[in-house]
């Protein structure tokens, strides 16, 4: 009888442990397997509040070349984006008329001077100030004066040159086509000096400041991004679109040309030392502001007060602390005390 009790005693110990063992698996088994998700550590850093607009690249300096004569163009820019110099004449005009009108207008400028030296010579009493006008005005000299001034701007107009050194750009006439005043022949821009430009409604407008930095996005360069400076905000809104323009100015940048578009950020705000978090972990239950804060391997759910934000941040003014860890992305469906795995 003690034999067989020795011999069960052992086989017992072995059923206990066997189901210890099933109990810890079964467990673990119920324990659920933390869930992906992405974090970011919350900062203490500076928050700029903006203005998100779409722009346009333009050239600080561009010069409208416009006929001011009729006649026929002898010469005009061989090519499209052509670099020409500051004084380099870029159309010409063929009109004979200008210049007969500058030849009889010299002609008749040389006889009236000679008219009025004539009558200085031979002047009776003192030649004071008062009779010199009078005596010009009778020979006809101040008339003849300013018929060769008028010449001469009529003959000048016959040909047009770069105001500065840049790129030929808008060419819309060519050699023998024939243009009247205020025809359109092009227009000269200069590439080494571009800014953004942007309307802006008249809320937006009054929020503006010059000298405020400003982040500028070129789809045309492969999305880069180009700091400015607020270089100026119109003080006057457009009665009729109830907007102004601001533009901003811009470093040199290669490749980059008129007429470009631009996805603008300009600030209106700075507000150093805050806590801030990526704007994407912000999320909204029971109509108030929260996020999932990582403590010891668990979503801890937690209602936030937010101050500003701008450029993809929110600052934080109550619920978390600097250093902490929010989740990102992969916390829609979360729930409290949920286990997470961070991933990259």
């Amino acid at each position: 009888m003690k034999m067989a009790c020795l011999f069960a005693f052992p086989a017992a110990l072995a059923m206990l442990c066997s189901c210890g063992a099933v109990e810890e698996q079964e467990a673990e088994a119920l324990e659920p397997s933390p869930l992906p998700v992405t974090a970011a550590v919350a900062s203490t850093d500076t928050l700029y509040e903006v203005i998100e607009v779409s722009g346009r690249i333009a050239s600080a300096r561009t010069q409208d070349l416009v006929a001011q004569i009729q006649g026929v163009i002898s010469e005009a820019p061989g090519f499209e984006g052509m670099p020409v110099g500051e004084g380099e004449v870029l159309f010409r005009i063929a009109s004979g008329s200008a210049g007969a009108e500058l030849s009889a207008a010299y002609a008749e400028y040389q006889r009236s001077q000679a008219v009025y030296q004539f009558e200085c010579d031979n002047y009776d009493g003192e030649l004071t100030d008062q009779v010199s006008r009078m005596l010009r005005a009778t020979t006809g000299l101040d008339n003849a004066e300013a018929a060769l001034a008028r010449a001469r701007t009529g003959y000048g107009n016959a040909t047009l040159t770069a105001g500065f050194d840049g790129l030929v750009s808008g060419v819309e006439v060519r050699e023998g086509m024939t243009v009247y005043p205020g025809t359109v022949l092009g227009s000269l821009v200069d590439p080494t000096s571009l800014r953004a430009e942007v309307d802006l409604d008249e809320r937006q407008l009054s929020r503006c400041v010059v000298g405020y930095p400003a982040y500028v996005t070129l789809p045309s360069l492969g999305d880069s991004v180009v700091a400015g400076t607020v270089e100026s905000v119109s003080p006057v809104v457009d009665p009729a679109l109830r907007a102004g323009t601001v533009t901003i100015a811009l470093p040199p940048v290669a490749g980059l040309r008129p007429g470009a578009t631009a996805r603008l950020e300009i600030v209106t705000a700075v507000h150093p030392d805050l806590v801030v978090i990526p704007e994407e972990a912000v999320l909204v239950r029971d109509a108030r502001d929260m996020v999932f804060v990582i403590e010891g391997g668990k979503a801890q759910w937690r209602y936030i007060t937010r101050g500003p934000s701008g450029r993809g941040w929110v600052a934080v003014a109550e619920g978390v602390s600097s250093g902490e860890q929010v989740i990102t992305s992969g916390h829609y469906s979360l729930a409290h005390d949920a286990p997470v795995a961070v991933v990259q």
